[in-house]
């Protein structure tokens, strides 16, 4: 009783931060601030694909509160998961973020604010109609070994600074750390979205069929939809499907406009933290746009319940799926111990994507912008990756690099 006491005054606590952030409500419109984080080059030179400043409230400025007693402190059990940040009421006062975050963590490579993504050249034709066919594919070794450890060092930045977006996930205990649009808060997930190779798999996987518009040399546009930073799953996350990808449609009601993905910081463990996927089961008929977890019994859903596929990938991998492939992932039985699956997973806009409104967006659109339904899904809060050309005489703001307008 005392410990649900305790994390319902910590909810609350959150909610009445929340606010300025308006994660936790439907945002209404307001101007849009750039981070002050930022340098002016890399503000002009993205012309809009900078991190946006999706919360206004200062870090840490809780002036009145006293520090807890050492007694007050003390507790007993077993010793939390180093993975896991505390979830007290002192713990959401002083040492979790309210606003942005600027990692001091060195980026692996050199880089212009203007370069498009790093390339990669290990997409195959295998690949392409692996996923027009099964609706999931997996690629190895997306990711060089200095990209691995600058998303682990970030990662683990993170725990160790945790924002306040994260207390939700954390509460529930799905999660050592879950957080949603992390890259909206802290600029190393955001550069490492802009410059890493990840845009680009995910560009040219847009290729498997699904997506038929694309431009005149065959390239599709690239944009972030929403992230999401996993650290640990404990309960697991029964069959499923995704429906946080941010303000799209993502095949429900309309055409396909996304991809979801994985990026892998380390190899699975040998008896759980695998992902699970049934091949085909994005072709079901009758699993609604907003529902969640699914029964295998239920609807079509026999159809596809026996042909399984377990992916066991290894650090610097990726896992590309349809929005509506059906899915899901076993916690550790025991606790995690010293063993970690750290995940960077998200969902990115394919073409022309229009905007779908928040009344079921919610944390995956916690931005406070002025797109309406139906506008075309072009703002800084959805950041432009690719193509890597602009059309001849197209304009765009700043000076250099080829970087089209939003």
């Amino acid at each position: 009783m005392v410990a649900h006491a305790t994390l319902s005054l910590s909810l609350s606590l959150v909610l009445l931060a929340a606010p300025a952030t308006n994660a936790f409500s439907t945002p209404s419109p307001v101007a849009l601030r750039s981070s002050p984080n930022f340098s002016p080059s890399l503000r002009s030179a993205r012309a809009g694909r900078m991190l946006p400043s999706m919360v206004l409230t200062p870090d840490r400025d809780m002036r009145g509160i006293s520090a807890p007693s050492k007694k007050a402190e003390a507790h007993t059990g077993p010793k939390e998961s180093t993975s896991k940040p505390p979830i007290g009421i002192w713990d959401l006062m002083t040492k979790y973020s309210y606003g942005q975050q600027t990692p001091d963590i060195p980026f692996p490579i050199e880089y212009d604010p203007d370069q498009p993504p790093e390339d990669f050249d290990g997409i195959t034709t295998e690949h392409l109609q692996t996923l027009e066919r099964d609706g999931v594919v997996h690629i190895k070794g997306v990711l060089k070994p200095h990209w691995v450890e600058y998303l682990r060092d970030i990662t683990e930045w993170q725990i160790q600074n945790p924002h306040i977006w994260a207390v939700p996930g954390v509460v529930s205990g799905l999660y050592d750390y879950i957080q949603r649009s992390a890259w909206t808060t802290n600029e190393g997930f955001a550069k490492f979205l802009y410059y890493s190779p990840v845009a680009s798999v995910l560009g040219q996987m847009a290729g498997c069929g699904w997506f038929p518009e694309g431009d005149a040399r065959g390239h599709h546009e690239v944009r972030i939809s929403t992230d999401l930073l996993m650290v640990n799953p404990n309960k697991g996350f029964k069959w499923h499907q995704d429906n946080q990808n941010g303000p799209l449609t993502s095949g429900h009601g309309g055409k396909l406009d996304a991809l979801r993905f994985w990026v892998t910081m380390d190899d699975t463990p040998a008896d759980y933290g695998a992902p699970v996927y049934l091949r085909k089961s994005h072709l079901n008929k009758l699993v609604g746009k907003d529902e969640v977890f699914v029964d295998l019994e239920e609807g079509d859903l026999p159809e596809y319940a026996d042909d399984v596929v377990e992916f066991r990938p290894k650090a610097g991998d990726m896992i590309i799926w349809h929005p509506r492939s059906i899915h899901k992932v076993e916690g550790a039985p025991n606790g995690w111990g010293d063993v970690k699956r750290r995940v960077l997973g998200g969902t990115v806009a394919i073409d022309d994507a229009l905007y779908q409104g928040k009344k079921k967006a919610l944390f995956s659109d916690m931005g406070r912008h002025n797109l309406g339904q139906g506008d075309p899904l072009k703002s800084p809060f959805f950041p432009h990756h690719l193509p890597q050309e602009r059309p001849p005489g197209a304009g765009r703001a700043g000076e250099g690099g080829d970087w089209p307008l939003l």
